[in-house]
Order: C-alpha cells, then structure tokens, then sequence
C-alpha cells in the first residue's frame, strides 16, 4: 500500500520521502522514493501518511516524541490501524496546534461514537473506517446479500453457514 502512495506522490512531483523495518532502498530508490529514518520523515514531512500492519511492534508507533518532531503545519494520515497513533497524544497536539491537521480513517471504537472527542477535534477529517471502499468492492457488498435474499425467497438459499 505505502507503494502505491509514494508512487501517486511522485506522479504529482512530490518529493516522497519513505521510512518502513522492511523498506529495500533499492527499490524505494527505482520509484522515486527517498529512504530516509524516523525522525527525518517526521520532522521533514508535509503529509505523513501511516501504511502497517498493527503489531505489538506498532502499537503506539506515533506517540508524543513523533508528534514533537512533527512541524506545526504536518498533516497525519492514518488509515492503517487505530493504535498504531496514540490518539490521547494526537488529539492533544491538535488542540495545542502543534499538529497542523489529522485525516483518520480508523477509530479505537468504531463505529465513533456520537459523543467521542474526535467530532470536535480542530482540523481533522474523519471517515468512517472506509478507505478500502472501491466500486469493485461496492458491487461486492451489495451483488452478494441481494443474491442471498433473493434465493432464500425462492426455497433455494446459498451461502449457508454450517456449524
């Protein structure tokens, strides 16, 4: 996935900057992409955007040090895992505008609720854990349960979960 991104950022003439346990130089190098360590990422970057799996090596990989190293007007994206941020941190910073910004596509509880602090957060976008949604993936969601309806109400359900 961070592929991917770094290569729409180098399309746009960005300078993409990368930082991964498992990043190959040589190829980050053959895409554009800068390899570069943490604290450069963060303290240099426009747009840090998070692309991980959640471990126990990732949980809480940005936290209030990453936060700090970040400039006033860095933007977070995370659309990776909910604790892969330290949200208390981020919300806080956010607040304290140290952060310029947060887009997040994941939650601690999801869906958020009505009253979570996130709704009012200062310039933040928040989606509803669907960054993943495609029109192949739409077609999915919607072409399987109305089949399923349809040949439940014909006598002839599929699909069946035995247990």
């Amino acid at each position: 996935m961070g592929s991917r991104v770094a290569q729409v950022g180098v399309a746009f003439g960005m300078d993409v900057v990368a930082r991964s346990a498992h990043l190959d130089p040589g190829h980050a190098k053959s895409l554009g992409v800068t390899p570069v360590g943490k604290r450069i990422l963060l303290a240099t970057s426009d747009v840090v955007t998070l692309h991980i799996r959640l471990s126990p090596r990732t949980v809480g990989l940005i936290g209030t040090d990453e936060l700090a190293l970040m400039r006033p007007d860095t933007l977070l994206i995370n659309t990776s895992r909910a604790p892969v941020v330290d949200e208390k941190e981020l919300l806080a910073a956010l607040h304290a505008g140290t952060v310029g910004g947060a887009a997040l596509d994941v939650h601690s509880t999801e869906p958020l609720p009505t009253d979570s602090p996130w709704r009012g957060a200062p310039r933040t976008v928040l989606t509803p854990h669907l960054g993943y949604v495609t029109a192949d993936a739409y077609e999915i969601f919607y072409r399987d349960p109305l089949a399923d309806i349809l040949a439940y109400s014909a006598g002839e359900p599929v699909r069946l979960l035995t247990p």
